[in-house]
């Protein structure tokens, strides 16, 4: 929970670290699923002193190696919480190369960021030196229809996306990448939809470009209340419960305000 609200922790991976100097054992549990890339360039960043890029919302535990509880940081919505302590409590065994555990601070509310967190887990370590096989790329799901509800108003204006659609585009950061296509008119026979939309060939449209994590870094928005018609921003864009799995992505894109829901 942070500033009273509260931010479902569905996924888990915990791997070896260091900790204040020591061999450390640390534990993520994230909203959205922790790819194989995303984990292996957190642990590299830590090896070379950094701080980790994790997809918000998620919270990180840090252990000793004998299960001593360290402190934990966590992050969601615009907000980062650096690692600390206050009243929280935890603990973790190792058992069969997997860690079990948990960790709870009653809700603070004191301080800018009132926050606290009741977390249990259960999850495979992954050893020092070890890494993740890359993620695998399943082909189209099968007779799977795309679903888009939500909200997409701009001065007041209610835009109606009812159409949606998901494609590759080329890699961004040396990473594959998606473009999500939401539009107003339908869409689906058109060779270059996200073009199109973005200079409002299907009415109101919403052209969202993302990693396979759900990292957005491109987004474009065509509305027919803006007065230029469109414009391109990422502004405090970003996807909750994201998934990409066979052959599909589904999950919420929100600007914190009412969300939309896509499939």
């Amino acid at each position: 929970m942070v500033k009273g609200k509260s931010y479902p922790l569905k996924n888990a991976a915990a791997y070896d670290t260091t900790v204040d100097g020591e061999q450390g054992i640390a534990v993520v549990l994230s909203g959205p699923t922790i790819s194989s890339e995303k984990l292996n360039a957190a642990m590299k960043s830590e090896k070379a002193g950094e701080i980790p890029d994790f997809r918000k919302p998620y919270v990180k535990l840090e252990f000793t190696k004998a299960g001593v509880f360290k402190g934990w940081g966590a992050g969601a919505g615009d907000i980062s919480l650096g690692r600390h302590t206050s009243n929280a409590t935890g603990e973790l065994k190792l058992q069969d190369g997997r860690v079990i555990g948990k960790a709870n601070q009653p809700n603070e509310t004191d301080g800018m960021f009132p926050s606290g967190l009741d977390v249990r887990f259960d999850v495979p370590l992954l050893r020092a030196g070890e890494s993740l096989p890359p993620s695998k790329k399943p082909g189209p799901a099968a007779n799977v229809k795309p679903s888009v509800t939500g909200v997409f108003k701009k001065n007041g204006k209610d835009a109606k996306l009812t159409n949606v659609s998901a494609h590759w585009r080329e890699p961004f950061g040396d990473k594959p990448s998606i473009v999500l296509v939401f539009t107003e008119k339908d869409h689906s026979k058109d060779k270059k939809p996200d073009f199109n939309a973005g200079f409002g060939k299907f009415g109101s449209a919403l052209v969202v470009s993302l990693h396979e994590d759900g990292d957005i870094f491109g987004c474009e928005v065509a509305h027919s209340a803006l007065k230029h018609q469109n414009f391109s921003s990422i502004g405090k864009i970003q996807t909750n419960d994201f998934e990409y799995a066979d052959g599909q992505v589904k999950g919420e894109l929100t600007t914190g305000w009412p969300r939309r829901r896509v499939r």
